[in-house]
């Protein structure tokens, strides 16, 4: 198991993007791609407005996925990583600067909206990861789930 989860936490490391799964209030689903992220393991700290349906939908439902599926893979290779679990808002300014450290170095444009005043504008959740489900069509079986 423990293979499976490094395997994981490499291929989101080199992963350019990453869709978050979250519902509504009348649970149909949304997906949204997320490029501000960071992780620590298999925890994913993403930035989003504060003014956008996906923080109100964490509102409502704050368990989530982010599912991360690099481009162009042949269907007999095709990898994939769905981590999920609860959704957390850092509101601790010590959790905050951390988080954007980590993000700013996928996304380096978070560090010019804290040095333009901009950032209020933004909040920082994390996925407290819960479950793995990675899917490797090379292996067998070639789809696992891991309760973290």
């Amino acid at each position: 198991m423990s293979e499976i989860i490094e395997k994981a936490k490499k291929y989101v490391e080199q992963s350019k993007i990453g869709f978050l799964l979250t519902v509504d209030e009348n649970n149909i689903p949304f997906v949204r791609p997320i490029g501000a992220f960071a992780q620590e393991g298999l925890d994913i700290y993403f930035l989003t407005r504060r003014e956008t349906e996906k923080v109100k939908h964490i509102e409502i439902n704050p368990i989530a996925t982010v599912y991360f599926r690099n481009e162009n893979q042949d269907f007999e290779k095709f990898r994939s990583e769905s981590i999920s679990g609860e959704i957390f808002e850092l509101t601790k300014e010590n959790e905050i600067k951390e988080a954007i450290e980590k993000i700013s170095v996928r996304y380096p444009k978070v560090k010019e909206l804290v040095d333009s005043g901009e950032f209020h504008k933004y909040l920082i959740f994390v996925v407290k990861a819960k479950l793995l489900k990675s899917a490797d069509y090379v292996l067998e079986p070639k789809e696992t789930v891991i309760n973290l």
